[in-house]
């Protein structure tokens, strides 16, 4: 049924796993949730292709990280069950070597491992709603590298293969997948328990695993589409989310058919650290892009769009991260496009410039995390996260688009080339061959771009675009009456001033701000009295607003940041305020205290990476 291109092996840095030996093609999982003991007991059986003759050993990968673990009980546990050969099985990297009278040739081998993992239910996990207990496994498993945290398995995107699951929990809670829902049926080994069946018929790769359990309840927000969310959240993000049937259509008509069934949407607790997680048939979100008017529903675009940059076309290892972001910005803004102007597009590729440069300031212009391919041998894959594969992949995208013919040309070639890996995976140098085939008669044009400068130099991107400033013209006039405001000029700003703009207008004046030296105190103040920014619901905007008063040493700011830093666990928004309050040398101890007393609710990768900004050890 599903056809893709023979792969040119690669090696994957962030895996030990014998991918270019042998391949999942199938995962047949068996969940059993424990809440009162806190653990989750698991079976998988593992249907692998073998790809040489005399294969004698699979590496799996499986994490034993403690700092996933509860520290009052012991490692994860796996123990290999059955197998059509004899086996001797090692832990992380989890090796099972083959007796040499048993090796395998060039045929399928099934492995079945059984596994306990005791879960440290962390309070980000937990809502401050009524729920008592909820269990969000990709709170461990979600992004690149985590999958083998839940699951014995080949723990790279160069492997793609099918899974079908059956998830036990107790029958008052609602379990979901990143697949399509196969039925119910009562636990026939507990009758307060329901069984949860799930299949996935479209390969995908291990980082789109996703099992959440908790109570829930669903709106329908569309012909294939669900959100899901606790209770207290459901009608607002129905509300919120409406769109997303438009946004799915308008996808399909620049990038070929949806090829995953469903596309259901669930709102997560607030420790979620990411604005979206793409999983197929469940989009995760994150609570603060519920604004309350829809302004923050791009979200759903990049997320939407990721269906086929991303799950259908994958990078084959995460040094080529920027082939599924930059790739998934670029239809996302054409998406926007179509739903609304060519004027928006233009202003939030303005936008995403400044998230690039913040990202290259933070890591330094010299650090080679700034490439748009880096190395990634023996870099955490989590600490290497910025917006420079989005933004950097994106403005490579539009540049070329400007190169070859304008946005429907370009975009014709985007979707020839999701055409042509569907299915599979693909490297930059793939993609680079591909594009000078589609632009055959253009070749003289792309040989005179600079692609080692695009790919494999750190810093800025090597050319900036020159983006219509339509929509960003108010909001640099305004910036620039602050910046250059004297005492006696205070007076002349009105609450008018704000009301003439939209919401990207107003998170884009703060940004704006946000690269200019600080504002006075006298001028941070006033601009409360008249814009009365603190009562802002739409996160984007009160984020800056927050770290324009910081920056100021308007000391009244500083829980109201901390409060914003704790209440949710976003990293966009959490790092930096953290950051801000810690850089105001006053209060640099008490962003210390806050972060190390809201620790444990925070996701374990918010924190690790805050633990670093504060420079704590440890």
């Amino acid at each position: 049924m599903f056809s893709a291109l023979i792969m040119t092996p690669v090696s994957d840095p962030s895996s030990f796993s014998t991918v270019s030996k042998c391949a999942t093609k199938h995962l047949n999982l068996i969940y059993h949730v424990d809440f009162d003991k806190r653990v989750l007991k698991g079976k998988v059986a593992l249907t692998l292709e073998v790809l040489e003759d005399k294969f004698s050993s699979l590496i799996l990968n499986f994490c034993d990280d403690a700092a996933l673990q509860d520290h009052n009980h012991p490692k994860p546990q796996v123990l290999i069950s059955l197998l059509r050969v004899p086996v001797y099985c090692h832990q992380s990297p989890f090796l099972i070597s083959l007796q040499p009278h048993s090796m395998c040739t060039c045929e399928d081998l099934w492995v079945e491992c059984r596994f306990l993992e005791i879960l440290s239910f962390v309070q980000s996990c937990i809502t401050n709603h009524s729920v008592s207990q909820a269990l969000c496994f990709p709170s461990l498993s979600q992004r690149a590298t985590h999958c083998r945290s839940m699951i014995p398995c080949q723990d790279s995107p160069s492997v793609k293969h099918t899974y079908y699951a059956q998830v036990s929990v107790p029958k008052e809670l609602v379990a979901l997948m990143s697949a399509l829902h196969d039925g119910q049926v009562p636990d026939p080994s507990d009758s307060s328990r329901v069984i949860y069946r799930f299949r996935q018929p479209v390969p995908m790769p291990s980082y789109l695993i996703a099992i959440v359990v908790g109570a829930l309840e669903s709106r329908k927000i569309g012909p294939r589409s669900r959100v899901w969310s606790e209770k207290e959240n459901v009608d607002e993000a129905a509300f919120e989310f409406s769109e997303t049937e438009t946004m799915l259509k308008t996808a399909e008509s620049l990038a070929g058919p949806y090829v995953w069934g469903q596309y259901d949407l669930l709102v997560m607790p607030p420790s979620f650290p990411y604005g979206g997680m793409e999983n197929p048939c469940l989009t995760f979100v994150t609570p603060t892009v519920l604004a309350g008017d829809k302004s923050l529903a791009g979200v759903i675009a990049h997320e939407i769009s990721h269906s086929w940059t991303g799950n259908l076309v994958t990078n084959r290892n995460w040094e080529h991260f920027w082939l599924n972001e930059g790739h998934t910005v670029y239809i996302e803004r054409m998406i926007a496009r179509c739903m609304e102007s060519e004027h928006l597009r233009q202003f939030k590729g303005i936008g995403g410039w400044k998230e690039l440069q913040e990202s290259v300031n933070q890591f330094g212009a010299n650090n080679v995390l700034t490439n748009l391919v880096p190395n990634l041998h023996e870099v955490d894959t989590d600490e290497a996260f910025s917006s420079v594969p989005y933004e950097k992949g994106f403005a490579l995208l539009y540049h070329l688009e400007e190169l070859l013919g304008g946005p429907e040309v370009f975009m014709g070639f985007v979707k020839s080339y999701i055409q042509l890996f569907a299915y599979g995976t693909v490297t930059t140098e793939e993609w680079k061959n591909y594009l000078f085939t589609y632009f055959k008669d253009k070749v003289d044009i792309l040989n005179k771009v600079d692609w080692n400068a695009w790919m494999h130099t750190p810093g800025m991107a090597p050319v900036k675009p020159k983006y219509d400033t339509t929509m960003a013209d108010a909001c640099t006039a305004l910036c620039q009456r602050w910046v250059k405001a004297k005492e006696e000029d205070l007076a002349s700003f009105t609450e008018e001033d704000v009301k003439k703009l939209n919401s990207p207008q107003l998170i884009e004046f703060m940004a704006l701000l946000l690269q200019e030296e600080p504002l006075p105190l006298s001028h941070v103040k006033k601009m409360q009295e008249v814009y009365q920014l603190n009562s802002v619901k739409n996160a984007e905007v009160r984020f800056r607003w927050l770290r324009i008063c910081v920056r100021a040493h308007w000391e009244e700011a500083v829980p109201l940041a901390l409060k914003m830093a704790t209440e949710q666990g976003r990293m966009k928004f959490t790092r930096p305020l953290f950051k801000e309050v810690y850089n105001f040398s006053k209060y640099s101890d008490k962003a210390l205290n806050t972060f190390k007393e809201n620790r444990g609710a925070l996701h374990p990768v918010t924190a690790m990476l805050v633990a670093k900004d504060l420079k704590i050890n440890g």
